[in-house]
């Protein structure tokens, strides 16, 4: 079950991200973690910071870094990081992958872990979220169940911003 989030303005178009979509994907991937719960166990610690990685797209993961700087979720702070789509990512709880031909196991290897997955386009399997350009906008779509095999819980506020 996938839910349909309209906001922002994003400039679609083929090649690599605008400035503009860049940051507005940043500010998505953080506010997104915002409307997100993960297990205690997920964390080393109490204080252990939320490690968000970035595949695919490496001026993404500077903007993020950017964006993201001395920022809290949940009272973490938040360290970016550039995943490389050759090696499985360890220890994330936030994964925004971008359109490549590693995602898909890139996904498999986070896969009902508690993970938050962001997908660039339409999602696929493993996608908790998906950020779609449609036209002048950006739309999310959140899998639930993928979600709940995460073991994540997605905040009802955000939930309810859905159409479907």
């Amino acid at each position: 079950m996938c839910l349909l989030i309209l906001a922002g303005a994003a400039q679609a178009g083929a090649g690599p991200l605008a400035a503009p979509e860049r940051k507005l994907k940043a500010a998505y991937l953080y506010r997104v973690a915002t409307f997100v719960d993960w297990p205690d166990a997920a964390f080393a610690r109490a204080g252990s910071p939320l490690l968000v990685g970035v595949a695919g797209d490496d001026a993404l993961a500077v903007e993020a870094g950017r964006f993201m700087d001395g920022r809290l979720v949940h009272g973490r702070p938040l360290d970016i990081r550039r995943v490389d789509p050759r090696a499985l990512p360890q220890g994330l709880h936030v994964l925004y992958l971008a359109a490549s031909p590693a995602r898909a196991r890139l996904l498999e290897a986070v896969r009902s872990r508690p993970v938050l997955t962001v997908c660039d386009g339409v999602p696929e399997p493993g996608c908790v979220v998906g950020l779609v350009a449609d036209g002048d906008h950006l739309r999310l779509r959140i899998d639930r169940l993928e979600a709940m095999a995460a073991q994540l819980r997605i905040s009802a506020r955000l939930l309810a911003l859905a159409t479907w």
